[in-house]
């Protein structure tokens, strides 16, 4: 690849056999770049709108953006949820959805000078914060554990994992900050920038950036832009969401399409099988057949308050399971979340769990 070439890793805690090194490369506060790109806009007129959740779209063009708070209309609508909230394009089969966790820490000295990702698994990337947000010098920032939404178990122990294996490395460091991102990760491994459906240029999509946002994200705005402003962008052609070459990706996407139907008909069979039936512990949740029909249901504890509602994801019914580490219900077919009172937090579900 022009650009790269071999080297050693002199800061490595651990054995390594050898670096590949990209030269030039550039590390930005993505909040600060929000900010700026939002201050550049509202000075060229657009307006942001934040806390304002689209639930549905409507018409043919112009569209109306039907919002909690009332409709938008517009004769040309990006969906940009990165997974699409519109079923119209099957999308939610074209695309697997991923959890991965961050966690910063304080140590002694200077832990790194750059950023870092391992090419085996586990996967961890690494990279400093020069300048950590209380003021007191650089952060260590780790990465990795990355699991299927919905699936793989406790998340709380991949980040406890993830810990352990920083303490591990680093002596003597001290977290400071963990988190958690969603992505999706495209059959044939390119991001899609394009119409939602074939031949409708009016009403478009941008997605599944395989968890490179901060670059991918960038180029479908500048595909998407290209072609709602008449320009043209040779490689914009190879995001297509239309593409004969997709056949490509056909293999994957089978496979990728009987994991979901796997866990549908597993989601639904467990609770009609005897499980436990006392009242879940703080920080806890639980699916349990409900009713003679053993209707799923999902029971969960945060903040000592017990809640019920509906296990049946409101996308295409299949039944979420508990995460641990942000107390959420995370469906395991296509990647909707909500929080631990059935409100949405991720796309591509719109409306909430019911209330029991």
């Amino acid at each position: 690849m022009p650009g790269c070439r071999r080297s050693g890793w002199t800061r490595s805690p651990y054995p390594t056999r050898g670096a590949v090194r990209l030269a030039d490369q550039c590390q930005v506060d993505p909040l600060a770049l929000v900010q700026a790109l939002a201050r550049e806009a509202t000075s060229h007129g657009v307006t942001v709108l934040e806390g304002t959740r689209v639930e549905k779209l409507t018409g043919t063009g112009p569209y109306q953006a039907i919002t909690e708070h009332g409709p938008i209309e517009a004769g040309t609508v990006v969906v940009a949820t990165n997974m699409p909230i519109l079923d119209r394009g099957g999308f939610f089969a074209r695309m697997k959805p991923a959890r991965s966790y961050g966690l910063a820490f304080r140590v002694p000295g200077l832990a790194l000078d750059g950023m870092y990702l391992s090419a085996d698994q586990p996967s961890r990337s690494l990279r400093d914060v020069p300048d950590g947000p209380d003021g007191r010098g650089s952060l260590l920032m780790v990465g990795g554990n990355g699991h299927p939404t919905g699936r793989g178990g406790s998340t709380e122990q991949r980040l406890d994992t993830l810990r352990a294996w920083t303490t591990g490395h680093w002596p003597g460091a001290v977290e400071t900050h963990a988190w958690s991102a969603q992505d999706f990760l495209p059959h044939h491994e390119l991001p899609f920038a394009g119409p939602l459906v074939p031949g409708n240029d009016h009403l478009l999509m941008a997605g599944g950036y395989s968890k490179w946002g901060m670059t991918n994200a960038v180029a479908a705005s500048l595909a998407l832009s290209g072609r709602i402003l008449g320009g043209h962008l040779e490689w914009a052609e190879a995001w297509g969401t239309w593409r004969g070459r997709e056949a490509r990706g056909l293999a994957k996407a089978a496979l990728v399409n009987a994991e979901v139907g796997w866990h549908m008909t597993q989601g639904w069979a467990k609770p009609l099988l005897p499980g436990r039936s006392g009242p879940p512990e703080e920080g806890e949740g639980v699916v349990r057949g409900d009713g003679p029909l053993r209707r799923p249901v999902a029971v969960s504890r945060t903040d000592g308050q017990e809640r019920s509602v509906s296990a049946v994801c409101t996308h295409l019914g299949g039944i979420v399971s508990w995460n641990d580490a942000e107390r959420s219900w995370d469906c395991p077919l296509h990647g909707s979340r909500f929080a631990a009172d059935g409100t949405v937090l991720d796309a591509p579900a719109t409306c909430g769990l019911r209330k029991k």
